[in-house]
């Protein structure tokens, strides 16, 4: 319960910071230079709470000419489970950058720390799987309407691999 608790404070902290940072741009209101703010569910294979959130650029995409400071923006994601909800143990956190490919399609890659632990079921002279250490995460969101969609994967201490989902909502 600590730690999901930490979670969320670490996205409030950091959706306070990326509104305050948009705020200081001087973009006009109403440009196409806007920042937009998201925030989703998004679990993954080894971890069923998860959120991602955070800015993302509205110029019309790098490929339609937009700048790559314009088209650029912030991300969070944290996920968590412990061995009540699924017979393991996940913390995720990452810090990274989205980019704006077209009106509807951006990606998105940062980097973070992680933590994983699988217990085995059967008694074992083998201890407890566990992996922690730096994690990589990449993926891409599509923005319909006011609605997106995450995919992704996630890459812990390059000996595992989970895929990540959502489904969020654009402010």
């Amino acid at each position: 319960m600590k730690r999901i608790i930490y979670l969320f404070s670490v996205m409030l902290m950091f959706s306070y910071l990326s509104v305050a940072q948009d705020d200081d741009m001087d973009f006009e209101v109403g440009s196409s230079s806007d920042r937009l703010i998201y925030a989703a569910f998004s679990p993954s294979t080894s971890a069923l709470i998860g959120v991602h959130g955070g800015l993302l650029g509205n110029s019309g995409g790098l490929i339609d000419g937009g700048g790559f400071v314009e088209s650029g923006g912030l991300f969070l994601a944290a996920r968590y489970n412990n061995r009540d909800i699924l017979n393991m143990d996940r913390l995720s956190v990452t810090l990274g950058i989205t980019l704006q490919l077209v009106d509807f399609a951006y990606v998105y890659v940062g980097g973070g720390y992680g933590e994983y632990k699988y217990p085995y079921n059967e008694p074992t002279i083998l201890p407890d799987l566990e992996i922690s250490g730096a994690e990589i995460e990449s993926g891409v969101i599509f923005k319909i309407g006011p609605i997106n969609l995450i995919a992704g994967v996630s890459y812990l201490n390059f000996e595992h691999l989970d895929l990540v989902g959502g489904i969020g909502y654009t402010f």
